[in-house]
């Protein structure tokens, strides 16, 4: 099977160079089952009704205004728990069946074949994704127009969408600028476009837009890269300002006093202040930014699934037993002379400096072995080496 990327936008490299972040491309697919094995309307309709979903992982919306989830949730006891936010299955039809449209949050987090995908698409963007399902009756609207302030692909799964793009006023858009993401100004249209099912539609973040479904009723999943950015980065280098003792100091007494008068010792001691903060910017240590910044983004990545399974059916682990690494995953390491960290997800692992070589023989690997490690550690120490990640869940044992 294809690349999820070249499943969404064809060749992966012209749409980095030519489109990324740029513009919007429509991506027409002959085949309408393209993502069926990601998301279907009866694994939707599944996830409704069997019972386990809770607000807000769904929500009604119609004409751009939430529903009250009283409309749509119940209560349910679980374990001698009463709890009061459970999706009710025939709640949200009859909200369906008057209109609303059913939003799917967080797919990404609980359903495997959507959570695939997204790791998949990971891979090559290098940023987190979420996904969110919108399921639209016939002829009906469920937002306004609005711009999102991160990247999203539409991938068309059932029926079919009109889409309009509006005038796009600020390139790059980020929380909080523009003020609103909402945009009831614009009326008129720049881009008119149709997705049929198979087909994806790419939107750069800060790109107004809005959609109706037409004579059918329409499922698409959307994908959203939440792609960090340059102020998010100084953000948190701003969180050690704290070294500066100016900024740790109370602003003096009734300064505010004169409002909306600005007292004049005020303004030139803040300059002092931005200043003062400007150097300490200056003299920071851009390589070590850069380390926390790979640092925290590999710990952000997705545990493996299967561990569980793999300690149930526990069997002994011999030298040539073979393993893979268990997916969807990845791994990153760090480390100094002393020691070196392995960051798979939430899982963070220790080890020795001198096992380093070995973990990145088998980052390297699709098929490793503990007597395979004969080059980098003694037969005892390899064999701990691998009992240890596969009882941590970062190895699959390979059946024969």
């Amino acid at each position: 099977m294809r690349a999820a990327i070249e499943r969404c936008v064809g060749p992966s490299a012209r749409f980095a160079q030519e489109v990324w972040s740029r513009d919007y491309r429509h991506f027409p697919n002959a085949d309408p089952d393209c993502y069926a094995d990601v998301l279907s309307l009866a694994l939707v309709d599944s996830l409704i009704y069997t019972g386990g979903l809770r607000a807000p992982s769904l929500r009604l919306v119609r004409s751009g205004q939430s529903v009250p989830r009283a409309n749509y949730t119940c209560s349910q006891t679980t374990g001698g728990l009463r709890v009061s936010d459970a999706i009710d299955g025939p709640g949200v039809a009859r909200g369906f069946a008057s209109g609303a449209t059913v939003v799917l949050q967080a797919l990404h987090r609980f359903v495997p074949s959507v959570q695939d995908f997204c790791c998949e698409l990971e891979d090559f963007f290098g940023h987190p994704l979420q996904a969110n399902a919108y399921l639209t009756p016939e002829g009906a609207r469920g937002l306004g127009v609005h711009h999102d302030t991160h990247d999203v692909f539409v991938l068309q799964l059932f029926g079919t969408k009109n889409w309009r793009l509006y005038p796009q006023t600020v390139v790059d858009a980020v929380e909080g600028y523009p003020a609103s993401k909402r945009h009831p100004e614009l009326e008129s249209p720049d881009i008119s476009l149709t997705l049929s099912p198979g087909d994806c539609l790419y939107l750069p973040r800060g790109l107004p837009h809005d959609a109706q479904s037409t004579a059918q009723a329409s499922l698409h999943l959307t994908l959203g890269i939440r792609s960090p950015t340059w102020l998010d980065v100084l953000g948190r280098a701003l969180q050690k300002a704290h070294e500066i003792p100016d900024l740790r100091a109370s602003l003096p007494l009734r300064y505010a006093a004169n409002a909306p008068a600005v007292p004049e010792e005020l303004a030139l001691k803040l300059r002092e202040v931005l200043d003062r903060t400007a150097g300490w910017l200056g003299e920071l240590d851009a390589q070590e930014l850069a380390k926390s910044e790979v640092a925290r983004r590999a710990k952000r990545t997705r545990s493996p699934r299967g561990a569980l399974a793999q300690l149930a059916a526990l069997e002994p682990v011999q030298a040539g037993t073979a393993f893979e690494r268990n997916r969807p995953t990845r791994w990153a390491l760090h480390g100094d002379t002393t020691h070196t960290l392995l960051s798979v997800g939430l899982v963070a692992l220790k080890f020795p400096a001198r096992i380093r070589p070995a973990l990145e023989h088998l980052l390297s690997e699709n098929r490793v072995t503990a007597e395979g490690l004969g080059a980098y550690l003694d037969s005892p120490s390899a064999l701990v080496l691998v009992k240890r990640l596969h009882r941590e869940g970062l190895l699959a044992r390979i059946h024969a």
